[in-house]
């Protein structure tokens, strides 16, 4: 019994671990976003390009490795691998002397990434099965961690004018001993993932609307992360230290609920919680920016990550009571057509915001939350 509890909770710090520091090397690299872009002399369709080349990659990379790999080697590896890809990449990223090794870099983050957070889901899911307790909230909160410590380095960085690449390479290097501590905490190899790889095929109607739901939930985590410090400095002239606060906020508020996932459910039930929750978020969000003001939209931000936290877990959760495939393949279908999203809707805000802007496109996103909730709301079983 005893060694059931020290495998559980080594688990699922090695999830946690999974989602939150590839997050870091995100969030902090598009806190720096609007650097780079100046030190490249690149806009906003510039980085669309790449932001689509990066999703590419990842549907590529996320599909081989749940069919084809997990199957083969389980998940603890093949996310233990994805580590140090995700963080070379970043500091390739900015170091890189012309736009076109700035493309190449996003092809290798594509990669890495594909093979890391979503097989870091099926790990959790995994988890739940076999212990009966419930921590993908927990894994979702390491992407909100991981953006509001990444956010919190890139807005050290512009404030102290340090060079990035120094804080890029410990990173990097830092990496290959989380592989290491993740690929000792995982789940051992009898009660991990084993079976036959998959071929593709189309999934369940369920699942497909899952997904549908994830495409926009994704998309929209996608925007802040990859367009809130541009948006901040660029349409409501944030100074460019403080640029990133936007990030950081809404990470905070996401950590609080994740963190108190099981007492909101408890207290509201799940399908408030996953819900109305989420309407209410998206509303105030969209209230906040009528005021164009810096100050109430980043306490907005913090109340809008709080709203839609949990959604993911709870809607992958919904996805797998409901699928009669195996976890690994529901689980990858999901994240594939979820954050296929990170393929399409952020490059699109990029195109978008060169003939509009990208607050227009900030009052659009709260809208599509707003709609993936009530359609949520119909389908929760």
């Amino acid at each position: 019994m005893l060694e059931e509890k020290i495998i559980f909770r080594r688990a699922t710090i090695a999830s946690v671990i999974t989602s939150t520091y590839p997050m870091i090397v995100v969030g902090c690299y598009f806190g720096i976003t609007p650097w780079n872009m100046e030190r490249l002399s690149i806009d906003e369709s510039d980085l669309s390009y790449a932001i689509l080349l990066f999703g590419i990659f990842f549907i590529i990379s996320n599909q081989i490795a749940g069919r084809i790999l997990v199957p083969k080697y389980g998940t603890k590896l093949v996310m233990s691998l994805a580590f140090p890809i995700v963080t070379f990449s970043a500091l390739l990223t900015v170091i890189s002397s012309s736009y076109f090794y700035f493309l190449l870099t996003f092809i290798s983050g594509g990669i890495g990434w594909g093979a890391s957070g979503p097989i870091g889901g099926i790990h959790s899911q995994l988890i739940e099965r076999h212990f009966k307790k419930i921590i993908t909230p927990y894994y979702a909160m390491g992407f909100n961690l991981g953006i509001l410590l990444g956010g919190g380095l890139a807005g050290l960085i512009m404030r102290n004018n340090y060079e990035p690449y120094i804080s890029f390479t410990i990173l990097s290097f830092l990496s290959i001993l989380v592989s290491s501590f993740v690929y000792s905490y995982g789940l051992p190899r009898d009660l991990d993932f084993k079976g036959e790889g998959e071929k593709f095929k189309l999934p369940e109607m369920n699942v497909l609307l899952f997904g549908f739901l994830l495409f926009f939930v994704f998309g929209s985590g996608g925007i802040i992360m990859d367009w809130s410090t541009l948006w901040l400095s660029k349409d409501l002239n944030t100074p460019l230290y403080l640029a990133s606060m936007g990030l950081i906020f809404f990470s905070i508020g996401g950590i609080f609920a994740n963190l108190f996932s099981n007492s909101l459910i408890n207290l509201f039930t799940e399908k408030v919680v996953g819900c109305h929750f989420v309407m209410i978020g998206a509303a105030i969000m969209f209230l906040s920016l009528l005021t164009n003001n810096f100050y109430i939209i980043l306490g907005v931000l913090c109340i809008y990550g709080f709203a839609i936290a949990n959604l993911v877990p709870i809607i992958i959760r919904q996805a797998v009571k409901q699928s009669n495939e195996s976890i690994p393949m529901t689980v990858t279908n999901l994240i594939t057509i979820g954050l296929s999203s990170t393929m399409i809707l952020p490059a699109g805000i990029g195109f978008l915001a060169e003939t509009y802007s990208l607050t227009l496109n900030m009052y659009l996103l709260t809208f599509v939350v707003f709609i993936c909730a009530v359609i949520f709301l119909f389908k929760y079983k």
